[in-house]
């Protein structure tokens, strides 16, 4: 029995990772790994997306805003160990995701599961530092952050 994605996120209160197609992405767009940030809202989840298109996201960045640059997280098989490639973690467009509202994102033609329910402690400081230092994420959710 699989277990309904708005379920699993009453679950979700810490760093974890999730394979979900985000309905709110291009439709043509594949699904993707997410990590849950934590915040001190408890109703609320705040995702990050994890892709390999390295070089279009920074490519993205170099003409439209230099200083985000520092805000992708690049990661490896190292750090997360079900990537098949180096990726980067975009911290400078964090989505911010109502509990209840969870379901209403993930498409319920594709497969979704937790992947991991913790990562790396490095990891978790550069995710949320880069949050903090990205100048486009609003202020308001970088005060929702809850590290350490």
């Amino acid at each position: 029995m699989e277990i309904p994605p708005g379920y699993v996120a009453k679950t979700l209160s810490g760093f974890s990772v999730c394979y979900f197609k985000n309905e709110e992405h291009q439709p043509d767009a594949p699904s993707h790994y997410h990590i849950t940030v934590p915040t001190n809202d408890d109703s609320s989840l705040l995702l990050t997306v994890i892709t390999s298109q390295i070089e279009a996201r920074q490519k993205f960045y170099e003409r439209t805003r230099k200083k985000a640059l520092s805000s992708l997280v690049t990661v490896n098989k190292k750090e997360l160990k079900f990537l098949k490639k180096k990726s980067v973690i975009e911290c400078n467009q964090p989505q911010l995701v109502r509990k209840i509202d969870f379901n209403k994102i993930v498409d319920p033609d594709h497969e979704f599961k937790v992947i991991a329910r913790d990562i790396p402690d490095e990891l978790k400081e550069a995710i949320v530092q880069a949050i903090k230092d990205s100048p486009i994420v609003k202020p308001y959710i970088k005060k929702l952050l809850k590290w350490p």
